[in-house]
């Protein structure tokens, strides 16, 4: 600030306020800084904070939608084997009767086997 010229003060000396005047000037200056500073941090947080928020929506609808392909596979694979099991129990349960027609067959051939043979041996 301009130097103050008083009849009581000479040209030359400087006004018993300037210090303190220039000290608060100084801390003002500061303190805009420090308040423009804070404002830019405020600022990123809050971009930081909107990303963050965006990546965790990502996040859960990937989620959503990877738990839904997964329920899906599980339900087509549990019909799959199913069906496979039906499949293996229906060629089992014809196996079961194949095995007992020829096993009829083979004892039937036996009967008739040991029928011709005392008869012929009689």
């Amino acid at each position: 600030m301009a130097m103050y010229s008083n009849s009581i003060h000479s040209a030359n000396e400087p006004h018993p306020f300037d210090p303190p005047h220039d000290v608060m000037k100084m801390l003002k200056r500061e303190i805009n800084e420090l308040r423009a500073a804070f404002q830019a941090e405020q600022q990123q947080r809050a971009v930081e904070v909107q990303q963050l928020r965006q990546e965790v929506q990502v996040l859960k609808d990937q989620l959503q939608k990877e738990s839904h392909e997964r329920k899906t596979i599980c339900h087509q694979t549990v019909q799959d084997l199913t069906q496979v099991r039906s499949d293996q129990i229906k060629s089992l349960e014809e196996m079961k009767v194949g095995f007992a027609s020829s096993l009829h067959q083979l004892n039937q051939l036996l009967q008739d086997e040991m029928r011709d043979r005392r008869a012929e041996g009689s």
